[in-house]
This record gives C-alpha cells, sequence and structure tokens, in this order.
C-alpha cells in the first residue's frame, strides 16, 4: 500500500474525571469540572494539590514602579491565585507597565522566575476581566493546543512529565473557578482589577475560611497516523537498490480557537513539489541507475513522528540510503512584516538551503547546481548552533541521525507561519517552480553518479575526535 501506518500515544489532561473541589470550613464542598490547561509539569500528568489559596494579584514584583503583588503575604505552601496581563486603563487597551508584551503569553513567560521563588504549591492563572476571555484556551488557542497533550511514538520510551524538584504547578484555569473562590470575601475578580488598577497599589490577601484542592488526571490514547510513500526503480540492476529520498510533510496545525490554519506554504507547498518531482521523474523514458523514493510524513508538527517512524521502520534498508532532499515551506518571498531575527525570509531569487556539511561531494552538487540556476543559495540557517534551530526542525533531522547526509530547502518562516494567514493566494509559485526543479536536478544527478556519495562527515562522528 501507498499508506505507511505507525502508532502514536498521546497523553491527554482527562477533563472529565479531573476535579477541582472548593471547601469552606463548614465543611461544605463545591465541585467545579472545566478544561484546566497545565504548563508545569510539562506535559499532562497524575497528581493532587491541596492548600490554602491566596489572591496574589497579577504576581508582578516590579522594582521601577515600586509595585509588589507579593508584599506582606505568606505565599511558602500556599495556592496563589493570580490573573494574567498587568494594570491597564480603564478600557484596558493600554499597559501602564512596560517591558513586555503584556497581553501576549509573553506576559505569564515575565512572571515565572518571581512566581517559582515563592515557594507556593501551585500556581493558578485566571484570565483577568479586562480581555474578555474566559478561559486559557479562549485566549491563547495555539499555545493551548501546544500544552493540552504530549505524544510519543509507540515503542519508544515515553518521556515522563518535565519536573523540578520545589518549583510550584503552574495550572491555567476557568475564570468559573476564581469567581467560586471568591464568593464570600465580598470582592469580584473585576472590582479587584479595576482596584488595582485604579491605585497601582496591590490588594493582595489570603481567601479565609476556604481551602482547595485540585487533582488532575491524566488518559493516554493510541492514535494511527500514515506516512505516504510512492518509489520509481532505478535501471541498474545493481545500483537500483540504493535510493535517494524526497520528502516533505503533509500535516498541520489546523483548527484553533475557532480559526483554520490551511498551511498552504508549511507544508502544502513541500507537498506540491514532491509531486511534480515524482511525475517528471515517472515520466522519464530513461529512468535514473538508482531508485527514488517519495515520501509524503505526517506528525511533523508535533515531533517528527512520520519521519522518526520511517528511520525507525524503514521500507528500504538505510544503509542504502545515499541522500534525503527534504522540502518544508518553500513558497514565499519576503515581505515587509519579515524583518526580525525570528522571521527570516529569502528574497525572489534566494533560498535557504540548510545543511550540516555532512558529505563534501553533496555540496560540491548543490554548488554546482547553485551556479546553473538563477536561484542563490542561502546557507546561513545551516549547523547545530543557529538560534533557530532549524537544521533539527523538521524531518531531514532523523535522516542525519542515521548518518544519511541532507539538503534541507525552504524560503524561510515569514510572519504567517502557523497562523491562518499562511493562504494560497500568498504562494509565489514562480518561485516554487524554480526551487522544484533545481531539487530535481541534484536528485537525478546523485541517481545517475555510477560511484556512491561519499559520507565523510557522519552525524556520528560530531564531537568526537578523530
Amino acid at each position: 500500500s501507498y499508506f505507511q501506518p505507525y502508532t502514536v500515544l498521546e497523553k491527554l489532561i482527562d477533563n472529565r474525571n479531573s476535579v477541582i473541589k472548593i471547601i469552606n470550613n463548614s465543611q461544605d464542598t463545591v465541585k467545579i469540572s472545566q478544561p484546566i490547561f497545565q504548563l508545569m509539569p510539562t506535559g499532562p500528568s497524575d497528581f493532587t494539590v491541596d492548600g490554602e489559596v491566596v489572591f496574589a494579584g497579577y504576581g508582578i514584583k516590579n522594582d521601577k514602579y515600586n509595585y509588589n503583588d507579593f508584599y506582606g503575604i505568606s505565599t511558602e505552601g500556599k495556592i496563589l491565585l493570580v490573573m494574567n496581563s498587568a494594570p491597564s486603563s480603564d478600557d484596558g487597551k493600554k499597559f501602564l507597565f512596560e517591558g513586555t508584551q503584556w497581553s501576549s503569553f509573553m506576559g505569564v513567560q515575565a512572571k515565572l522566575t518571581t512566581l517559582f521563588y515563592t515557594k507556593a504549591k501551585a500556581i493558578l492563572f485566571v484570565m483577568d476581566p479586562k480581555s474578555g476571555f474566559g478561559s486559557f484556551d479562549e485566549q491563547y488557542p495555539g499555545i493551548s493546543a501546544q500544552i493540552g497533550s504530549s505524544m510519543s511514538l509507540k515503542g519508544e520510551k515515553t518521556r515522563n512529565a518535565f519536573e523540578l524538584p520545589g518549583l510550584p504547578k503552574i495550572i491555567f484555569i476557568h475564570r468559573s473557578i476564581a469567581d467560586e473562590l471568591l464568593k464570600g470575601t465580598g470582592q469580584s475578580l473585576e472590582d479587584l482589577q479595576n482596584t488595582i488598577d485604579k491605585n497601582l497599589k496591590p490588594h493582595s490577601f489570603p481567601i479565609k475560611e476556604k481551602k482547595l484542592s485540585f487533582t488532575e488526571v491524566s488518559v493516554t490514547k493510541e492514535k494511527i497516523l500514515n506516512n505516504v510513500a510512492g518509489y520509481v526503480e532505478g535501471r541498474d540492476p545493481v545500483l537500483k537498490n540504493e535510493f535517494i529520498i524526497y520528502s516533505a510533510h503533509y500535516d498541520h496545525i489546523g483548527e484553533q480557537g475557532g480559526m483554520i490554519n490551511t498551511g498552504a506554504d508549511d507544508d502544502a507547498s513541500g507537498c506540491a513539489a514532491l509531486l511534480s518531482i515524482a511525475k517528471a521523474i515517472k515520466s522519464l523514458e530513461k529512468k535514473p541507475l538508482r531508485s527514488v523514493l517519495f515520501l509524503w510524513v505526517s506528525g511533523e508538527e508535533v515531533g517528527l513522528f512520520g519521519s522518526k517512524s520511517y528511520v525507525t521502520n524503514p521500507l528500504f534498508p538505510l544503509s542504502n540510503t545515499l541522500v534525503n532532499l527534504n522540502m518544508d515551506m518553500i513558497g514565499r518571498v519576503k515581505s515587509v512584516a519579515d524583518s526580525t531575527s525570528e522571521t527570516p525570509m529569502s528574497g525572489p531569487n534566494s533560498v535557504f538551503v540548510i545543511t550540516g556539511n555532512q558529505s563534501r561531494e553533496l555540496m560540491d552538487i548543490a554548488e554546482n547546481a547553485d551556479r546553473e540556476s538563477v536561484l542563490d543559495f542561502d546557507y546561513s540557517l545551516s549547523g547545530r548552533n543557529h538560534p533557530l534551530q532549524l537544521f533539527q526542525r523538521s524531518d531531514h533531522f532523523n535522516f542525519v541521525k542515521n548518518d544519511i547526509p541532507v539538503l534541507f530547502f525552504s524560503t524561510g518562516l515569514h510572519s504567517d507561519y502557523h497562523t491562518p494567514g499562511d493562504t494560497i493566494e500568498k504562494l509565489d509559485f514562480g518561485k516554487m517552480e524554480l526551487i522544484t526543479k533545481i531539487m530535481y536536478e541534484i536528485g537525478i544527478t546523485i541517481a545517475d553518479n555510477k560511484n556512491r556519495l561519499v559520507v565523510d562527515n557522519p552525524y556520528s562522528s560530531w564531537g568526537k575526535t578523530k
């Protein structure tokens, strides 16, 4: 079959059996079953936390503004209720503290170091009333999808949730839980926010005569995913047992927060190129000496699982695989918005080629192709030490780890990366065609070379003294 199935294990928070109990001194108990999201420990896990709750405002300590939400309260061993964001204007549009993007997830991250020093048992983040959001997944749909589950390849050693001793658990809760905790205090979350924002003074306090018990339960489910593979057999009776692999991933991040992320560039562009290369090689009257495998992998966005599955259970021996030519996001040209170090983009006549220089011969073939094309190859994102780590972030890396040399083609990380803005109208099909043709030529050159490609700098030797 063209379909190559593999199984992944998805671990999720079991919101049906995870529950928060609010217990007052009269032993009356209110149970709340709302979806929760866990930032620390990383990955869904099983635990129970109970104790006294302290409202700690925004969870901010800022010396510049002489502001400290933790002043005068005891936090050690407590559960802290903390609002997202920071003090703002009446309409919530202007933040009164400078220094970070308080309305984005960066605002949460900026608070973590201070919160870790509180020695609290747990931090319960709640969306601030001015935001208009009731829950974490409403405000941060993309991030909630990432932290709401963890995935591993079946048969692979699963990674336990990462947790450092002594650090509090970081949980995002629904607004209704905060409302129930504050019931009877004479103050609502909205009142507290307005008071803090108006006076720019903390208003933290222990929530008396109430305790909270929080139990998180995880559940693991099996999912069947498929890679899709097809190949053209080489014409040489001996060399046809050696393979060139072209690859692209066909999964994307899907629906988040009611918005559809179509992934036109990431990586429908690569999938289309792969189809075109397969059609071109299949239509050749004189097939190449070696065989060529076309591999559309799944599971890239959740951990490179499709390519990892392939190298674990290859259709053809990895020892007979000469090279992996991977394409991921090859359809865009740099725009005005693509100007930061986080969004490097290539111009109309250039393309990023990312490699680990495992084979000098492969680099010579690439450089010859570069000279004959109107496209210029830009190797500036290559290698293990680049801050963006693109060498490790796409499917070619699983071939690298098996000492198979790679060339990874990409036009870059545009500002629409992983957003609903990654649409077909923004693709540059002329540039896509140039990249597709040059990748075709490189693969054919390797496939028709009578001598096997030499790997003189294999990954297994990196960091070792020769």
